[in-house]
């Protein structure tokens, strides 16, 4: 059975390119668009999707405040945001609130489908320009490479931030003190970071604590 997509977007133009990017792929059953939040909240209530993608700077129908609401309100949704990055602020906002993805409009299509798949079983996936934010510092802006965390290694990420070391991550998981080893040197890598603490900056950023 295919993803249900709940595209939030008072963009037209935004909102059918989206649409015609992912009706190429036979892995989603259905994408509805909502153009404002009335009309995005009233489709959450009434139909159970995999995914919300939202753009909290569209055309002044959808904000910041809408993303934090859509969160708080369901909290266990998988939210993906595509939009321009204006204010550090406002990124490191909807980090906090857990989203599980985020992508500048200057990504690429592959970008986009790929992290709708990603996120919908349960990996987090972020341009390098968002994570450099989270971790407050300068960002390329050419660079929009994404960084894909796997579910392992998100669940890994978490316990290191929250100060376990590697043979007790090992025995919680049930895994070996030298897969741990692998899965943090692969996780700092991901993300382009050399310490813990950054790691659990980074962490905090995106909702895994």
């Amino acid at each position: 059975m295919g993803l249900k997509i709940l595209h939030a977007n008072a963009n037209v133009l935004m909102a059918n390119g989206l649409n015609a990017i992912l009706n190429k792929d036979r892995g989603i059953d259905k994408i509805q668009n909502a153009q404002d939040e009335d009309s995005l909240f009233s489709f959450l209530n009434d139909d159970d999707f995999d995914l919300v993608v939202i753009d909290p700077l569209s055309s002044e129908r959808f904000t910041i405040g809408t993303t934090l609401k859509l969160k708080e309100k369901y909290p266990q949704k998988k939210v993906l945001i595509i939009s321009d990055i204006h204010s550090s602020q406002n990124v490191l906002q909807i980090l906090e609130k857990g989203v599980q993805g985020y992508l500048t409009r200057q990504c690429d299509e592959a970008e986009i489908t790929n992290a709708i798949f990603a996120i919908a079983k349960g990996e987090k996936f972020y341009c390098h320009k968002v994570i450099d934010i989270a971790l407050n510092k300068d960002f390329d802006e050419d660079n929009c490479e994404p960084t894909i965390l796997t579910e392992r290694e998100n669940e890994v990420t978490t316990l290191i931030a929250s100060g376990l070391t590697n043979k007790e991550i090992g025995e919680k998981l049930h895994l070996s003190h030298h897969t741990i080893h692998t899965h943090r040197k692969n996780i700092l890598k991901k993300l382009g970071i050399k310490s813990v603490s950054e790691l659990t900056v980074y962490a905090m950023s995106v909702g895994l604590i």
